[in-house]
Order: structure tokens, then sequence, then C-alpha cells
């Protein structure tokens, strides 16, 4: 019997996912352009510290990087295998983006917010969440 001593958390966390067509660069003033603030809104702090923080917190994935994620080693299943895997377990996913993804048409990034992390910014986005959609890129945590 195992008996665990100490604290114990109620913390917890949600993923979030940027994708964008292959060819565009990820940056800081791409992510400040979308949120529309110039630098003399009373909003361009919060702005720039959210679009620093997404770009400190994002990896970029393959379709093995979510398959692995999501479900564990791949042991060399072919990439429809994958997109197949993934889409049947997490329902959620989306098949069309996935073979944009392994194509090479779009790239995918990943990252985590947490309620338990002690920064304000990403207690907020894990609270409320935000989605963007535009033609170059897609935001969404929730």
């Amino acid at each position: 019997m195992k008996v665990r001593n100490g604290f114990v958390s109620n913390s917890s966390s949600s993923s979030f996912i940027v994708t964008m067509k292959n060819g565009q660069k990820m940056t800081k003033e791409l992510l400040l352009e979308l949120f529309d603030v110039n630098n003399k809104s009373p909003l361009y702090s919060f702005a720039n510290d959210l679009s620093t923080w997404i770009m400190k917190n994002l990896k970029e994935q393959s379709i093995e990087d979510i398959y692995k994620d999501y479900i564990g080693k791949s042991e060399g299943k072919s990439t429809e295998e994958m997109i197949n895997d993934i889409v049947e377990d997490y329902g959620g996913m989306d098949r069309e983006l996935l073979e944009k993804v392994a194509s090479k048409e779009y790239c995918y990034y990943s990252g985590d917010v947490s309620n338990d992390s002690g920064y304000a910014l990403e207690y907020y986005l894990y609270e409320n969440g935000f989605n963007i959609e535009t033609d170059v890129i897609k935001i969404k945590i929730d």
C-alpha cells in the first residue's frame, strides 16, 4: 500500500493550439497585429505580455509529435493510421487540419496553460480562454 504525505494540489492545466499556413512565420509582431492594439492603447501592455507569453510557451509539432502527446509511441504507423487514431480517440481533433499538418500545408504549435502557475496572465488564459481565427492563423485556448 502506498501512502502519500504532503500537499496535494487541485491545480489543473489545459492545452492550447496555434495553427497557421506554412510559409508564414510565427512572431510576436504577428500576434500583436492580430490583437489589433497599437502601442498608444492602454491595452498594449497586456497584448504585449500575452504575445510574449504565447511565443515563449509554443512548441511546433509534427503529426508524430501530436500522436505521441495524445496516444503514445507511433510504433511504425503510417501517417493515415496516426491521423485516424487521433481523430477516433480525441473527437475534438479536426481530421482536415491534421491532414494539412501532415502535408506541411499548415504548421501546428501547442502549449499548456495552468491555473496554478502563479502567473496572472496564464491563470487568466486558463480561466477565460480565447479564440482567434483569420485566413493565416488560428489560436484556440479553452
